[in-house]
């Protein structure tokens, strides 16, 4: 009855994609989509006709790369929760997972308003710790009520955007004091974490939508939490935030500030760029105005010069001369000052193809790497040994 009931399931799984592909016929989708739905139609179980979507066994970023089976899997839960209002995501054959990564996943369910129901694991109870901590399965207003929940000693994953950036950031910080520091946090421990969110959230809301006129559209994700490095000796908070926006090295286009760190670091780059781009029958002024047109046409070759990892790595090089903006262009000291010379604390920041990893002191301070798929957005992961943040 039960093998009966799958092979039905499975069976009105594959005639409501077909009708879906019918409805979006000449819509142009790519073939990467229609590829991509094919393979996966016989593997798609369902529930009574909801879908049951499969979380990997290793369902992390900390190897500093979206590597293809991660692309494939938020792939899949974006077209499923754009054709669904309520799948399942399934945790039973999930060996460990990060914090991180349910940020990513709650920003795709609050995208198409949908409900997601949770398969546990019936052998790692620390997956299925996490999984409850981050509220995967609850509402947004169910989440943000647990942030003034005195019962509840986790942070969830908090949806915001800059329209509430404010009074928000306040409160983040007030649930952070109350939930992992017993309402003790030192006033310089409270400046540091206050501080890196928010110039982070200032930056999702200056640079991250720039297509975007209404604050409330400019959404980020964040979320919070105390555990114990790898070893099992020392306690460490991980914060996290996240956004879906344009991504970090597509911000050089209109951000001075990011021009002037690029043009530091890669001078030799950035001058034969120029040079190939202006026009030497331009005046002056004809030059600048060409020069601040091409800002757009640079991006691309910078990319593919340096890596996104590299156009990351120059964004979070403030200017030791201060000759920036003097409200926004020290941000990067903010965000790093978070990171102390534990070998376990570092700052992780994901935007496009590329990764960038802080190491304050380390023989190794700054790690790049080129990803092997397109990171939609921007996270920013803080590792922080507790006790020596002060």
């Amino acid at each position: 009855m039960k093998k009966q009931l799958q092979i039905n399931d499975r069976d009105q799984s594959k005639r409501y994609f077909n009708i879906e592909r019918k409805k979006h016929k000449g819509n142009h989708r790519s073939k990467e989509y229609d590829n991509v739905i094919l393979q996966n139609l016989d593997s798609i179980e369902t529930i009574f006709g909801t879908p049951v979507l499969l979380v990997p066994e290793i369902f992390d970023l900390s190897k500093k790369d979206l590597n293809d089976e991660l692309s494939h899997f938020f792939f899949i839960l974006n077209e499923l929760l754009q054709k669904y209002h309520h799948i399942y995501i399934s945790f039973k054959e999930t060996r460990l997972v990060r914090l991180p990564m349910f940020l990513m996943m709650v920003a795709i369910k609050d995208k198409y308003a949908s409900k997601i129901s949770i398969i546990w694991s019936k052998d790692y109870k620390e997956v299925n710790r996490l999984v409850s901590s981050a509220g995967l399965h609850l509402s947004k207003s169910e989440r943000r009520k647990m942030m003034f929940d005195e019962k509840c000693h986790q942070l969830p994953v908090i949806s915001g955007s800059n329209f509430e950036f404010t009074t928000l950031s306040d409160d983040l910080m007030d649930a952070i004091n109350d939930k992992y520091y017993d309402g003790k946090i030192s006033p310089n421990t409270e400046q540091k974490i206050s501080q890196a969110i928010i110039e982070t959230l200032e930056n999702v809301g200056r640079h991250a939508y720039p297509n975007e006129v209404l604050e409330e559209n400019k959404k980020w994700w964040l979320i919070c939490s105390i555990g114990y490095n790898d070893n099992l000796d020392d306690k460490y908070m991980y914060l996290a935030i996240y956004d879906r926006g344009r991504g970090i090295p597509l911000s050089f286009e209109d951000s001075k500030v990011f021009q002037k760190r690029v043009r530091m670091h890669y001078p030799v780059e950035y001058t034969a760029l120029v040079r190939d781009g202006i026009s030497d029958n331009e005046n002056k002024n004809g030059r600048l105005r060409q020069l601040a047109r091409s800002m757009k046409a640079f991006v691309s070759p910078l990319r593919e010069i340096v890596g996104d990892s590299g156009m990351i790595y120059a964004s979070m090089m403030h200017d030791i001369t201060r000759i920036e903006d003097e409200n926004h262009g020290q941000g990067s000291v903010s965000i790093k000052d978070l990171v102390t010379e534990d070998e376990d604390s570092n700052l992780l920041i994901f935007s496009s193809k590329g990764c960038y990893q802080y190491n304050k002191g380390d023989n190794e301070e700054h790690v790049r790497v080129e990803m092997t798929n397109e990171f939609q957005g921007t996270l920013l992961q803080w590792s922080i040994k507790l006790d020596e943040l002060c």
